[in-house]
């Protein structure tokens, strides 16, 4: 394979070391240029921006009161942030959670948490603490992801796994 040498356009200039010691190197990111993050000497002297920071470092007030908070009226906010608040609802009697108990108890099944939750017009969590799932039926369920992870190929379950990794991560403050 023939090789073409490089022009001589693209070869380095041997004639000063490099780089040239009276130069000064800038070699921003690749990205769009921000005015907020233009370093001081590479402001043109005709940029406004070079003669704002000239008055904030030779006037100590004016550097104070550029960093002084201004305060925030309401129209310069977002608007107010309005999600439905659950108000406790005290709405169930002993004979209520009794009948919980007891349905969950009867046909864990048909009468799941939400199930119960919609029935008695309360928080699943509530139905869960008053009536937890019988053990048979937690065996079932068990039993029944068992199954289902049988069929899960290579990827899904190392996906499972990972997750569940890093939960326990989370959990002891790692992530």
């Amino acid at each position: 394979m023939y090789e073409l040498a490089p022009h001589d356009s693209f070869l380095p200039d041997r004639s000063t070391p490099f780089p040239a010691a009276d130069s000064i190197i800038y070699n921003p990111p690749a990205s769009e240029a921000s005015p907020a993050h233009t370093p001081f000497i590479f402001l043109p002297r005709s940029d406004p921006r070079r003669a704002a920071l000239v008055r904030l470092r030779n006037s100590p007030d004016a550097a104070a009161s550029a960093l002084a908070p201004t305060p925030v009226e309401d129209g310069d906010l977002p608007p107010a942030m309005r999600y439905p608040r659950r108000q406790p609802r005290y709405n169930l009697k002993k004979e209520d959670i009794a009948e919980i108990k007891r349905l969950r108890e009867e046909d864990p099944i048909k009468w799941s948490v939400g199930q119960l939750s919609k029935k008695f017009d309360c928080s699943p969590i509530f139905v869960r603490m008053v009536a937890p799932a019988p053990a048979e039926h937690l065996d079932y369920l068990k039993a029944k992801l068992e199954r289902k992870m049988t069929r899960w190929g290579p990827k899904k379950t190392q996906a499972r796994e990972d997750r569940r990794r890093r939960a326990e991560m989370v959990y002891r403050g790692e992530l």
